[in-house]
Formats: structure tokens, C-alpha cells, sequence
């Protein structure tokens, strides 16, 4: 395969997979943190105001601002709503489906503004991929990022996850370059890249100790006519003045307000950054105010577990976390022929660089978020880490290879584009085969590997086919028989024991069973008659620390 060829490919498998985003978009309804996060990037948009008005913006960054563009270029054209609305008309739609999205345009369109970091991100794969293994493996790679499940769900939200992937990726591969070739112009390419990741997710910070382990890599993998002291040298420099450019590149997204921040200034609540206050209080840190402000909303958010609820693992809750929880999430929600060509990728010497320089992100998220943090509320976030993965997979096409294992490994890709494509536009709650039937998911995860409120589109087709059949739906507190629809993140306890308690332990009892699903996120229970309440003092199975 040519370069041109495997390029061809590459833009059909993104323009598919960019399609099945589309559609995803409009039969998916709003997820529980998407109207926080586009209130505060439509805030950065039309008033150039950066402060968060709430503990839950905490996290929110500048880079929201781009989902609520669509708005502020129609109110500045002075185009009308209505027009888009028409618009919706011609769609297949149901009249309440139509007017939930009237109603939610803006955030709609903010959507698709989404979808150009999921492009960026497998164009960048792309072009890594080509230049380490060729054609073959960048378009293996390419693939098998493009059709990633949990890529394509976030790729149409108004979050900050996809442009976290996106600018992660394309920070660590300028690093990466940068290193083997330190010029000024790779330098600035590598800090606008870090400086654009932080304005994404405060994960990027990662980039910092990355950054020294790329170095530290660079130098140990050097070649033999290369001087290991010249080249540890010249890394380190490096480094740093990629860090000033990220620094100056992070005040610019903040429109250079309040640019040098002393700790000594804010009231700090988390306990990371108190020892830091007491260590450096005085230093003038070359981070906007806005951006060290919440940092710490997020670390003690994070440190106390007062914003995310329980975390659930294979039917346990926890206030604290669980070690294995991402990988037994990455296990679990990633496609099996992704995970065969992983396990199965042949390593060789000449490639060492870029190996490691691939394993390294993925190891330091991994135990970074398994072991020093307390918010498991999702695979996506490490969703960072699986272009590098996707980029590891690539090797199955690797020259060295018979042309047998090659073309096993072209089955494979091909097995994940299509049950990918089946699985439109359940990709938020996607399982791979090892839990059994879907059914089953909540038993294994919840919060937005399943259930973060998107399915309410499926929710009204169910009713509509329903018909005048009774049934309850959602009935927290109140015991209920019969028909009982609930979503599962809330009937497994991760925003409130309280509620569902009651069905929990008829469940428990076999008084309760799940007869089925709707949109994979609410789970269909029929009751036995005469259920009574919980029984205060009880504790369903699966309730209390982990």
C-alpha cells in the first residue's frame, strides 16, 4: 500500500466515523454535565469572563468557548433561530424529540464543533503512524482510533474530553519530535501544543513530569554516535523552553488576565495546594489567577468526594476508589479486536523511541488516575491514552510481519468498524462481549460509562411503543410494583444511596427483576405486587466503602 492509497483510506474511515458522530449527536440527549460546561464557555464567549460562578465549573476551561462559537457568530450575523429550526423538520424526528432539540439548539450546535478534535486527533495519529511504520500501520492506527467507541460518544458532547485527547496527543508527539530534533521552530510547536492542552483539561498537567520522561527516554535511546551528555542537554533545554512558550500560550487563552499569580493571594482549599502556599506562597507563578482558582475547586473536589458522588465497580461503592477501576474499564469497553491487536504486537529494536515514548503517557495516566485520585467517574478519563494505544496496535501491520498475520490483523480492524457502526448511537454506554448480554452492564460500571443521561430520546420512543400500558418511571423514594423503568447510574447508588434503595433490595430478595433496557441507560424492572419498604438498618449487596 501507498502513501496515497493508505491517506484515501484514512479520510473515509474519519469521514465515516465523523458521520456516525453526526448521527449520534441528534438521537442523543443532553448529558448531566453538558449544560454546566456550555454555560461556561458561552460566559468566555460572549462576556470574556473566565470566573465560575459555581463548584461544578470548577473543572470547566477555556476551550469550552469554541462549542458555544455557533451562537455567537448566528447573534452577530443577527440570524434567527427559527431558521435552524426549520431545519429540524425534515428531519426524522418524533415532535417531542423535535422540540427538545428547539429548545437545546445552541448546545446542538456546540456539538459539532466537537467533532474537529476527533478529526484532528486521527489525522495526527495518521500522520505518527506514517512516519514510524508507513502506510499500513498509520492506517491500522487510524482506524482503530476512528472507530473507538468511547472516542466517538465524547466526540459529540459539549465537554472537555475529546479536545483533551486531541490536544494531549498533539502535544506529546511535538515533544516527541522536538527532542529528536531540537530547532526553535519544533520548540514553539511543542509549547503551543502544551499551552493548548492545559486550556483543555487540567489532566494536561501530566505534561510536565511527561515531559522530563520523554527527555529522560530520548537520552537512553539514543544512538551510539550520539553523545548521551549532548543529548540530555539538549533535551533539557528543551523542555524548559517549550514550558515558557506553554506558560505564555496558557495567559493568552485567559486574554492575559491576571497572567503572574501568587499563591499567597487565593484562598486555597485544597491540600495540595496549601503546601505548595506555605512552600511558594510568595512566588509569582507564571499561571492566570482563573486557572489556579480552579485547580483547587478540583482538587478538593477530588480530595473531599463532595462532586461526584459514589464510585461503582462491578456492583461496589466506594468514597475513595479503586485501583483496578481503569483497567478493568479499559478492559471491559474496548473493542476486543483492539485488545487482541495490542496484546499481540510484535516489538522491535529500531522502533525503541517511539515505544516507549507511546507507553509512557498511557503508564503515567494509568496510575495516575488508579492510584492518586478519587474521581472514577468515567473512562474518558483516560480516554487520552488510547490514540497512544491505538498507535502500539499499529504494529500488527508491522513490514517485518508475514503477509498472513498482516491481513488477520486487517480482519480485525474491520471487525471493529463494523460492530462500531452497529453500535450508533450507543457509544457512551458501549461493553464489549466479555459482560455477556448489555443487559448486564450496570452490574460491571455506571456514571457516564453508561448511564450519564443520554438515552432520553430512546426513553420516549419506548413510551410512544408502550403504548397505554402502566408503568412507573423513576420512582426514587416510593416503592412501586409492576413496571418500573429507573436510570441505572441513580438505581445503583452513585448520586444518592437513598435512592432506589427500596428496589435494591427487592432485587435482592427476587422481588425485582430486570427484564430489559432502554437505550442500554435505564434499566426495565418488573416488581413483584405487594413489594413493602426497605427496611431501615438493611444494606443491599454492593452498598457501603470499597
Amino acid at each position: 500500500m501507498n502513501r496515497a492509497r493508505a491517506r484515501r483510506w484514512a479520510t473515509v474511515a474519519v469521514a465515516l466515523g465523523s458521520l456516525l458522530i453526526v448521527i449520534t449527536i441528534f438521537r442523543t440527549s443532553l448529558t448531566d454535565d453538558e449544560p454546566f460546561a456550555y454555560a461556561y464557555g458561552r460566559r468566555v464567549a460572549f462576556a470574556g469572563s473566565f470566573a465560575r460562578t459555581a463548584p461544578i465549573e470548577g473543572s470547566k476551561l477555556p476551550v469550552l468557548a469554541l462549542n458555544a462559537l455557533p451562537e455567537r457568530i448566528t447573534a452577530g450575523l443577527g440570524l434567527e433561530r427559527s431558521a435552524a429550526g426549520a431545519l429540524l423538520q425534515w428531519a426524522p424526528l418524533t415532535p417531542r424529540e423535535r422540540e427538545y432539540l428547539s429548545a437545546h439548539l445552541p448546545l446542538y450546535a456546540g456539538r459539532l464543533v466537537t467533532i474537529l478534535f476527533y478529526a484532528a486527533t486521527c489525522a495526527l495519529v495518521f500522520c505518527w503512524g506514517m512516519e514510524v511504520y508507513g502506510p499500513a500501520g498509520a492506517l491500522g492506527a487510524t482506524v482503530l482510533i476512528a472507530f473507538f467507541p468511547t472516542l466517538l460518544g465524547h466526540a459529540g458532547l459539549v465537554t472537555t474530553d475529546a479536545a483533551a485527547t486531541c490536544t494531549i496527543f498533539a502535544a506529546v508527539y511535538a515533544l516527541a519530535r522536538c527532542l529528536l530534533d531540537p530547532t526553535l521552530e519544533r520548540i514553539v510547536i511543542a509549547g503551543v501544543g502544551c499551552g493548548a492542552a492545559l486550556l483543555a483539561k487540567y489532566s494536561a498537567l501530566a505534561l510536565a513530569p511527561l515531559a522530563v520522561v520523554l527527555a529522560v527516554i530520548r537520552t537512553l535511546t539514543a544512538e551510539p554516535i550520539e553523545s548521551k551528555a549532548r543529548v540530555a542537554h539538549a533535551s533539557i533545554v528543551a523542555v524548559l523552553l517549550a514550558g515558557v512558550v506553554a506558560s505564555t500560550v496558557l495567559s493568552a487563552g485567559y486574554a492575559f488576565q491576571h497572567p503572574l499569580t501568587r499563591l499567597s493571594d487565593l484562598a486555597c482549599a485544597s491540600r495540595a495546594l496549601q503546601t505548595l502556599q506555605a512552600a511558594i506562597g510568595a512566588l509569582p507563578l507564571p499561571l492566570p489567577r482563573e486557572f489556579l482558582t480552579g485547580l483547587d475547586v478540583v482538587l478538593r473536589l477530588d480530595q473531599d468526594r463532595t462532586g461526584g458522588g459514589w464510585i461503582y465497580l462491578l456492583g461496589a461503592l466506594s468514597d475513595h476508589g479503586f485501583a483496578s477501576y481503569y483497567l478493568i474499564a479499559t478492559v471491559l469497553k474496548t473493542p476486543l479486536p483492539f485488545l487482541l491487536l495490542l496484546l499481540t504486537r510484535p516489538w522491535r529494536r529500531h522502533r525503541r523511541y517511539s515505544d516507549w515514548v507511546w507507553l509512557a503517557p498511557v503508564l503515567w495516566l494509568a496510575v495516575q488516575l488508579s492510584l492518586t485520585l478519587n474521581s472514577q467517574v468515567g473512562l474518558r478519563y483516560l480516554l487520552p491514552a488510547f490514540p497512544f494505544l491505538a498507535l502500539l496496535a499499529g504494529a500488527a501491520w508491522d513490514h517485518g510481519r508475514p503477509p498472513r498475520w498482516q491481513h488477520a490483523a486487517s480482519a480485525l480492524a474491520a471487525l471493529c468498524v463494523l460492530e462500531t457502526a452497529a453500535n450508533c448511537p450507543r457509544y457512551l454506554s458501549y461493553f464489549n462481549q466479555l459482560i455477556g448480554s448489555r443487559q448486564q452492564a450496570y452490574r460491571y460500571l455506571a456514571d457516564s460509562n453508561l448511564d450519564w443521561d443520554q438515552a432520553r430520546f430512546a426513553l420516549w420512543r419506548w413510551q410512544e411503543r408502550r403504548g397505554g400500558r402502566p408503568y412507573r418511571l423513576e420512582p426514587r423514594e416510593l416503592p412501586s410494583s409492576g413496571t418500573v423503568v429507573v436510570r441505572a447510574s441513580e438505581f445503583v447508588g452513585v448520586f444518592n444511596l437513598e435512592s432506589y434503595r427500596w428496589l435494591r433490595h427487592a432485587q435482592a430478595r427476587s422481588a425485582a427483576r430486570v427484564t430489559g433496557t432502554i437505550g442500554d441507560a435505564f434499566l426495565v424492572f418488573e416488581v413483584d405486587q405487594g413489594i413493602g419498604s426497605f427496611e431501615k438498618g438493611g444494606r443491599p449487596p454492593g452498598e457501603g466503602g470499597g
